[in-house]
């Protein structure tokens, strides 16, 4: 197929670098060098696109405001802030989920007249941030957390870059336990672009990982290394 030779999407060959991370050929070497490790790896999970905040919080049927709150939390300590109520303390139709989500929370409060601090602002717009960021690609091992903004033809975006690290704190504080781990684990934030952008690991780097484990007739090897040679 031409279009192979020339699909440019993101979400495409991330598409295929999930399904290459799961390939068990050789003890899971492509997962292994991929992560730079040489032993074996006992026990890991693999999610992309990866909206853990938000589905933690549809998944809570009860306690819903006391989890936001310990966000906010984590977001006051973030941001450096004080004067902001938590999430529990604004107005009943601000806490309300029936009535305002919280990504919703600024664009609610001024839509109704009701007055946000600028710490308050700043905030709640890092809590609607978190809502809407999926991080690309994100790996559980039994010790660590890999998470991975990956980009193709973009160049990397700092202020991405440091919401992931403030998204990935939230989940190693307040989530450890929904994602296997009995205490908060090590994380870490890492690149994931072609040579040129300085990555912690390229595209290029992946596709001769995956031409030594995989016959070179492969859907996969074949899209991901024909996608390289269309962005470089």
């Amino acid at each position: 197929m031409l279009y192979t030779q020339y699909n440019r999407e993101e979400r495409n060959i991330c598409a295929h670098l999930f399904r290459v991370l799961h390939c068990p050929n050789e003890d899971y070497k492509i997962l292994r060098e991929f992560i730079g490790t040489s032993k074996l790896i006992n026990q890991f999970d693999i999610f992309s696109e990866v909206a853990l905040i938000r589905d933690a919080y549809h998944f809570r049927e009860k306690n819903k405001s006391n989890f936001i709150d310990n966000i906010v939390k984590i977001i006051i300590e973030q941001e450096n802030v004080k004067n902001c109520r938590l999430y529990s303390e604004l107005p009943s139709i601000l806490n309300n989920g029936r009535k305002t989500h919280p990504l919703q929370i600024r664009q609610k409060a001024k839509s109704k007249g009701f007055s946000l601090t600028l710490d308050e602002n700043r905030v709640y717009g890092s809590l609607q941030g978190m809502f809407n960021a999926k991080p690309d690609l994100a790996i559980f091992l039994e010790d660590l957390v890999l998470v991975y903004e990956a980009k193709l033809t973009q160049n990397f975006n700092i202020q991405q870059l440091n919401r992931t690290q403030n998204i990935v704190e939230v989940w190693t504080r307040l989530l450890y336990n929904d994602l296997g781990y009995n205490s908060s684990p090590e994380y870490k934030i890492l690149k994931l672009g072609i040579k040129k952008s300085n990555p912690d690991i390229s595209w290029e780097r992946i596709v001769d990982i995956v031409s030594s484990v995989l016959p070179k007739d492969d859907k996969s090897y074949l899209t991901m290394s024909s996608v390289i040679k269309a962005c470089c």
